[in-house]
């Protein structure tokens, strides 16, 4: 008999592989195991050390000995016919079939079964984090996930016995998350949306599902004393498998050298899996105290919330970050970007005089990026800063910097397509925004202005199906009242949209959704403070006042405005226009000739972004310069005024303010004909203009024109249907006096 045989005979093979898959279950349940009552690391590596060992020593068993009636004897003491080795090879292949059947088990299961590691479980943490448990869902539909080269990281959970490891999990989780979205053909899915799932349970299936990713990176950090141990798993995502997954040891002396060195191991270990023909590098992180580090990952996430209420304690954090080391640039950036979004300028959502906090954001970026010339948010923060101030070629090249830096920064991003839109490149701001939303799809500042900007390019029915979508997936009414106030104001008018608003609570109303209630109110002619509500901005304020009829009143605020944020480019832009409408057209002349040197370049590089629809006041100027007698400058302001349009609408701008502006442009222009035009489509867009866009002196040369009267008359019994949904008495001509 061959030597082949004779293994066959003695049940070597069967012996062989039996042990093989019995000792693969074993290693799966040490290491579940060695998680869930936390065994030292080196426990599932004894386990399959002992394995190894004993794998020649059970072959050597098998053919040396065998399984006899009488009990265990030498092979060669026992002969052919007394051997019962066919036997025990059967029993052998049942317990084979049996083991085999487990082993399938365990690697199909987790494709059909909601999958809850100990990495999932411990997403749950105690500490203060930008979502909670009602967290977002995500505001747009990510693409389909590519098969191999997408990717979500997840935050990694703190399992220290402290749990005073968050910074330094964090930390792991973004280093890894940076660096693999600078991998060529890699999509990964960005910070806000990656970071939403941070402390809560959820079927990685569905977050897989969420972010439009086909991997998912999740881990778990545990320290003890000076000893830290790093658990990073991959994931594919379609049905929970885990493709791989490595334990790391270190060293905390120097916690930021064992984040950096653990990103790289990881990221080399998932080469082979994710397809990336070159590991990319890993940057070393900012150096900084471990306690500074930890108040800035806290505060940044509270600024991305954009709150009053979070970006105030985003503020109080990053002071104590930067009275802890006052050389860390990020905490420098970032404190300048909570100025300014806590200033009382247009789209901020705090009541800090924009003078005094664009004074210090200043202050901080210049500081931050002289501690860091390449700090990417640096360069972006600057962006915001030069824009507020009309520095909009400036701006734009600082966001272009901070992206050149860091492709996946969303600030710069976000701030670039308000750049493109303010220079008329509306289907280009989209375009961008849809970009941004494709990365990271909970990024709600990028949300809201694609919904606004889809109105602009005339796609209502786009926005409100966008709209319904995201305020389907909100789960905190204060997140999602403004998609709901828009769904139902672009469906039910402008009543159902306040009545919305007023049934969260105006006080908790965040400060866009209560600067959308004021413009919804002033749309029906009703006056917010004689609600006995409070403006949600003071730079709102004058516009309103003068719209609704006490234009003296409103040159007095907005003159004060002036006084306080000279510099601030939004605060001239709302005085002339209340100037304007209270007829003070010699003030108008002063205030061009003295501010921009007469000089309508110069007001219109200063004053595009703050303009309704990113049109300078051309109207306001040109109003003046006829009343005033100054033909040339009358020509100039309505040549530009009619260029600046052209090329929002050759951008793609379509939308109903769009069309009143040109209406009020013919009318001045003398063409009744065109004006009611433009009225006429804006009205059969949405239903309705807002009233007060009829007392607009623009109108004064046709007001008599039947047409016009016609279109007047028809909005009027419009709105008065929607004030009667509010219970207030209608309004007739003499409101328009």
């Amino acid at each position: 008999m061959s030597f082949f045989s004779e293994l066959k005979r003695r049940n070597v093979y069967r012996v062989a592989g039996v042990y093989a898959v019995v000792g693969w279950l074993l290693v799966q349940v040490a290491a579940t195991v060695e998680d869930a009552i936390t065994l030292p690391g080196w426990f599932d590596a004894v386990v399959l050390s002992f394995l190894v060992i004993g794998f020649p020593i059970v072959l050597i068993f098998a053919w040396a000995f065998e399984l006899t009636p009488e009990g265990i004897k030498r092979t060669s003491a026992v002969s052919e016919d007394d051997s019962i080795t066919a036997r025990t090879g059967s029993k052998l292949d049942v317990l084979l079939v049996v083991a085999l059947f487990a082993f399938a088990g365990a690697i199909i299961l987790p494709r059909f079964l909601p999958h809850e590691t100990t990495g999932s479980d411990a997403r749950k943490t105690d500490s203060v984090s930008v979502q909670s448990d009602e967290a977002p869902l995500p505001v747009t539909p990510p693409p389909p996930a590519d098969s191999r080269a997408s990717i979500a990281v997840l935050p990694f959970a703190d399992l220290s016995p402290e749990g005073n490891q968050e910074y330094f999990a964090d930390g792991v989780s973004e280093e890894l998350l940076n660096v693999l979205a600078k991998v060529k053909g890699m999509r990964v899915a960005g910070r806000t949306s990656s970071f939403a799932f941070k402390g809560r349970n959820e079927d990685l299936r569905e977050i897989g599902e969420v972010l439009g990713v086909a991997h998912i990176l999740e881990g778990s950090v545990r320290s003890q004393g000076d000893r830290v141990r790093v658990t990073a798993q991959l994931i594919q995502a379609s049905d929970g498998f885990h493709l791989w997954s490595e334990t790391y040891d270190g060293d905390l002396t120097d916690i930021f050298a064992v984040q950096d060195d653990i990103a790289e191991k990881i990221l080399i270990a998932m080469k082979e899996v994710l397809g990336v023909s070159e590991a990319p590098k890993v940057a070393s992180a900012t150096r900084t105290d471990i306690n500074a580090y930890n108040l800035f990952l806290e505060a940044r996430d509270l600024i991305t919330a954009r709150t009053r209420e979070t970006l105030e304690r985003a503020m109080d954090l990053l002071n104590e970050a930067i009275a802890i080391d006052n050389a860390y640039a990020p905490a420098f950036a970032a404190r300048a970007q909570a100025f300014i979004l806590l200033s009382d300028r247009p789209s901020s959502y705090g009541d800090l005089p924009a003078k005094q906090a664009h004074e210090q954001a200043q202050s901080d970026i210049d500081k931050a990026l002289a501690l860091d010339p390449d700090l990417a948010q640096g360069f972006a923060v600057r962006g915001l800063l030069e824009n507020d101030v009309g520095r909009r070629t400036a701006a734009a090249g600082s966001f272009r910097e901070a992206l050149a830096l860091n492709p996946s920064s969303l600030d710069a991003r976000l701030w670039l397509a308000n750049s493109l839109y303010e220079s008329g490149l509306v289907f280009d701001s989209i375009t961008e925004l849809q970009k941004l939303l494709d990365i990271d799809p909970l990024f709600g500042p990028a949300a809201n202005n694609l919904m606004v900007t889809l109105d602009d390019v005339g796609q209502y029915e786009e926005s409100t199906r966008f709209a319904q979508q995201i305020a389907d997936r909100l789960r905190d009414p204060q997140l999602s009242v403004r998609f709901r106030t828009r769904v139902a104001r672009l469906t039910d008018g402008p009543a159902s949209a306040i009545q919305v608003a007023l049934d969260l609570g105006v006080d908790k109303l965040s400060t866009g959704a209560a600067g959308q209630l004021v413009v919804d109110f002033e749309t029906l002619g009703i006056d917010i403070v004689s609600e006995g509500l409070s403006p949600p901005a003071p730079l709102y304020q004058p516009s309103i006042t003068a719209a609704l009829g006490r234009s003296e009143a409103a040159v007095e605020d907005a003159l004060e405005l002036i006084e306080k944020n000279p510099l601030f480019a939004a605060a001239h832009a709302i005085y002339l226009e209340v100037l304007s409408t209270a007829g003070h057209d010699a003030t108008v002349i002063e205030h061009f000739d003295r501010e921009y040197s007469g000089d309508l370049n110069i007001l219109s590089e200063k004053l595009t972004a703050y303009a309704l629809d990113g049109v300078p006041p051309y109207m306001e100027l040109a109003l003046a310069a006829k009343a005033t007698g100054e033909d040339s400058l009358y020509d100039e302001a309505m040549n530009a005024w009619r260029r600046t349009t052209d090329r929002f609408r050759a951008g793609g701008s379509a939308s109903g303010p769009r069309d009143v502006d040109d209406a009020r442009y013919w009318a001045m222009q003398g063409d009744a004909t065109k004006a009611v035009s433009f009225l006429t489509t804006a009205y059969e867009k949405v239903g309705y203009i807002p009233v007060s866009n009829f007392r607009q002196r623009a109108f004064s040369a046709i007001k008599e024109n039947e047409a016009f009267v016609k279109i007047f008359e028809k909005n009027l019994v419009r709105i008065n249907e929607e004030r009667a949904k509010l219970n207030r008495d209608p309004l007739d001509a003499s409101f328009f006096d």
